[in-house]
């Protein structure tokens, strides 16, 4: 079928690359993850990337300073020729800032030394098994136009997708075991907008925190505050559907977004009728100018005008490669110069107070 996953490779060992250039630490790497993946090992930035240019290695870990350079400049190179494989940065020097730097720019996770070899495994494994599932959908997004077709084809494709994902990651995923308060189809979609870019992701969740904040302090409904939640982290759904990376860098237009075909695929895949409205209209404008129906003020739904502000305030604030982000104040200044034109004032006011009583999420 279109959306099938291709075929099982659970009993493949992945592979790791070991970026240190200490023998030790090389070594002791090693020795925890040689029962669970194949080993290669680089003891500097050059001999690293001549490994990945040569060999398929699915995850990385790497020392935060190596001779010839560092390894967050390295991170940035390995992300940037390939996109696909994880990286985990491994090091004595590293600080809170530093560690947020680097999962900024794509490291999957970061851990001091000494490290817990418990520890270390734990989130090696969990990290290969995460990209195991990005590249089971990868050739899925690149391939089967019918997620984003015209029904009745839409709806199938999507309930192909979801059932192969629930299936094959039942046993032994975080997936497996929701909460009452958590769609199940949060995993997948996930996964799905990590598969595509993992800017989408970061974006999408952002989004959804800074939206989930004005709910709570609306004291709005579970119901709305769970559909807030989950059309916040999935407003820009139609982006799955096109190899146009312009909307991921902050061309928000219509142009580049296709909200119709977004919600489409929300209601395909069986998401609130609430969160189904945030993908279709949260690119609406107070004053009526917004699209795709020009609608104003309050016609607008509660739910969508509030993702329409988290999600400008996020193009903002976020780093992209060709800008550098704003600060709080001037973005909140921004967001508060379009209330009434943009934006729901009232909401505008309500978000901005709250954004300058808690920072935003790095």
């Amino acid at each position: 079928m279109p959306s099938a996953l291709v075929p099982d490779t659970t009993s493949q060992k992945p592979t790791v690359l070991i970026i240190d250039d200490e023998a030790a630490p090389r070594a002791a790497l090693t020795q925890i993850l040689k029962q669970d993946f194949h080993i290669l090992t680089a003891e500097n930035a050059h001999a690293a990337l001549a490994v990945l240019n040569g060999h398929g290695v699915d995850l990385v870990t790497l020392d935060l300073k190596l001779p010839d350079r560092s390894g967050s400049d390295l991170l940035t190179d390995i992300k940037r020729a390939h996109a696909e494989i994880e990286v985990i940065m491994v090091t004595a020097y590293g600080s809170l800032q530093t560690a947020m730097d680097c999962i900024r720019h794509g490291a999957a996770g970061f851990l001091l030394k000494p490290f817990n070899a418990s520890e270390l495994l734990a989130i090696s494994l969990q990290t290969a098994q995460k990209k195991q599932r990005l590249d089971q959908l990868r050739p899925i997004l690149a391939n089967s136009t019918a997620l984003w077709g015209p029904e009745p084809a839409c709806t199938k494709a999507w309930e192909s997708l979801v059932a192969d994902y629930a299936s094959r990651n039942r046993k032994g995923s975080p997936s497996a075991s929701q909460s009452e308060e958590t769609s199940p189809l949060v995993p997948l979609i996930s996964d799905l907008l990590e598969a595509k870019d993992r800017h989408l992701l970061n974006h999408g969740s952002r989004v959804s925190f800074y939206s989930t904040l004005v709910a709570n302090r609306l004291s709005l409904p579970l119901a709305e505050q769970q559909s807030l939640a989950l059309g916040a982290l999935v407003h820009d759904l139609d982006l799955l559907s096109t190899q146009n990376r312009h909307a991921l860098n902050g061309e928000s237009d219509q142009q580049t977004h296709r909200p119709d075909i977004g919600a489409r695929m929300g209601r395909a895949m069986g998401l609130s009728a609430d969160a189904v409205q945030i993908i279709a209209l949260h690119h609406e404008r107070w004053d009526g100018t917004g699209f795709p129906f020009g609608l104003q003020e309050e016609r607008t739904p509660l739910l969508a005008r509030i993702v329409g502000i988290a999600q400008a305030f996020d193009d903002l604030t976020a780093e992209k490669p060709e800008r550098t982000a704003l600060p709080v104040d001037e973005a909140l200044e921004q967001i508060e110069q379009q209330a009434g034109t943009a934006f729901d004032p009232t909401l505008t006011e309500l978000f901005c107070r709250i954004m300058r009583e808690q920072p935003p999420q790095s």
